[in-house]
């Protein structure tokens, strides 16, 4: 049985923007702030810099799940279910990059930051790469979409 893509692509669409409104949602100013914001929110580049890479990360995703759906006509049952792989990953996402953030500059916790993120990057990878190839590879005609 093959299935329209059409609610997978809003679903897949809604999972991402959550996942990158998350991010932001990380970022923040400690409490205590008042009559020091300028050093405050200049203390706070690490959450900065995580949220640039998760976001960069979660927007490339993004483009190569609407590339791939873009050329598919009809999805099945393994299809789905490989997708909401990928969108488990990219739901995780805002997780490693809050610990990236916080304990940035920490020696060894930032050795274990590092690398819940880049697991997370590397699972991100392969489920994209599975998702590709599995989908049904005729473009869409314009009332499909």
């Amino acid at each position: 049985m093959v299935l329209r893509v059409a609610r997978m692509e809003a679903f897949s669409d809604g999972v991402f923007a959550i996942a990158i409104t998350l991010l932001v949602l990380e970022i923040s100013i400690p409490p205590g702030s008042e009559g020091h914001l300028l050093n405050a929110v200049l203390n706070e580049w690490p959450s900065y810099l995580a949220y640039i890479v998760s976001f960069a990360t979660i927007g490339a995703t993004w483009l190569g799940d609407n590339s791939i759906t873009h050329y598919m006509h009809g999805a099945n049952s393994t299809f789905l279910r490989l997708n909401l792989a990928l969108l488990l990953v990219v739901s995780f996402l805002p997780f490693p990059t809050r610990l990236l953030a916080q304990f940035l500059g920490s020696r060894e916790d930032e050795k274990v930051a590092v690398t819940v993120r880049r697991d997370t990057r590397r699972g991100n990878i392969p489920a994209g790469c599975i998702v590709a190839p599995s989908g049904t590879r005729r473009p869409r005609a314009p009332s499909d979409r």
